[in-house]
């Protein structure tokens, strides 16, 4: 198990210290000695201390300085901290759970790493399942939406939940029903009624998990088909239409057509750093598809007449 106590105090001037020397462990210390620390840190309303206990944990996790029974204990951590005061509207528990989804992503990485170099894996099937209905609740239940918090940085936990979203879809033992599933939730959270749209390019970020889904290759055409058929009606909500004088309403109109047309332009144009699809009939039939989504949203847009 994690230890509970630690001689080393995980400060802003030993992380930048670390920081300064390329990462390196401190010597005569191991990267034990710093995880209590730097674990709390992540629930800091220092900005700083936050961020640069992020890129110290994580950057760790990479090389990896940690043994393979220390990652998993750390992923079992992760995946606790973001269940931590959800529920809560405006609150300081919103960091501990954005910071934690990013530390999880990490140890992701190293596992779909390993798969991918014929290397023991790290994680069961079970463990990897858990986590991801762990990050669903999250994707579904979070109700502070702040991007970024004037005096404490960035909290952004809904982008920070679409990367590790983007990791566990990219993950090889998920299949076509766990990636369903994925979308599926992606769809109830984009078009639930909420107190403020989308700022801080929460849309693309999530909607990169889409991205990641479609080159997989396992979720059928007819499935996306009637996923997205799906933001026009649905189930249980209102017209969009008649959203515009609904303000909660209204800011979910505007965050489904954001998702739509970020899927829309990573289609057309590409995304990060994997341009192409493997899938290039399939995505060409897709655009149209998502243009009429767009329309029946929005239907005085400007590009309403767009075939």
């Amino acid at each position: 198990m994690i230890p509970q106590d630690t001689p080393v105090t995980v400060d802003q001037i030993v992380l930048d210290d670390i920081i300064l020397k390329q990462f390196e462990i401190p010597l005569k210390t191991s990267a034990m000695d710093y995880l209590p620390g730097l674990m709390a840190n992540l629930g800091s309303t220092d900005s700083d201390l936050r961020e640069c206990s992020l890129d110290v944990l994580w950057t760790w996790i990479s090389r990896p300085f940690f043994s393979e029974s220390e990652l998993l204990d750390i992923a079992q951590q992760m995946a606790a901290n973001m269940t931590t005061g959800l529920g809560e509207k405006v609150s300081d528990s919103v960091f501990l759970r954005a910071f934690s989804t990013l530390i999880l992503a990490a140890t992701l990485e190293v596992d779909i790493d390993r798969y991918e170099r014929n290397l023991p894996r790290l994680f069961t099937e079970d463990q990897i399942h858990s986590w991801l209905e762990i990050t669903l609740k999250l994707l579904r239940e979070e109700k502070d939406l702040r991007g970024y918090v004037e005096g404490k940085g960035w909290a952004h936990c809904m982008a920070h939940t679409g990367d590790l979203l983007g990791d566990f879809a990219a993950h090889p033992c998920l299949g076509k029903q766990e990636l369903e599933e994925i979308l599926n939730t992606l769809q109830v959270r984009i078009t639930t009624p909420v107190e403020q749209v989308f700022v801080h390019n929460e849309e693309e970020r999530l909607s990169g998990v889409v991205m990641n889904i479609l080159q997989r290759d396992l979720v059928t055409e007819e499935f996306f088909t009637a996923w997205m058929d799906g933001f026009v009606s649905p189930s249980g909500h209102m017209d969009w239409k008649e959203a515009f004088t609904h303000p909660h309403w209204n800011c979910a109109r505007v965050n489904t057509k954001v998702f739509l047309r970020s899927i829309y332009f990573f289609l057309l144009v590409g995304y990060k750093d994997t341009p192409e699809h493997r899938k290039v009939e399939m995505v060409e039939r897709l655009k149209p598809i998502l243009m009429k989504c767009l329309k029946q949203i929005y239907p005085n847009s400007r590009y309403a007449d767009w075939n």
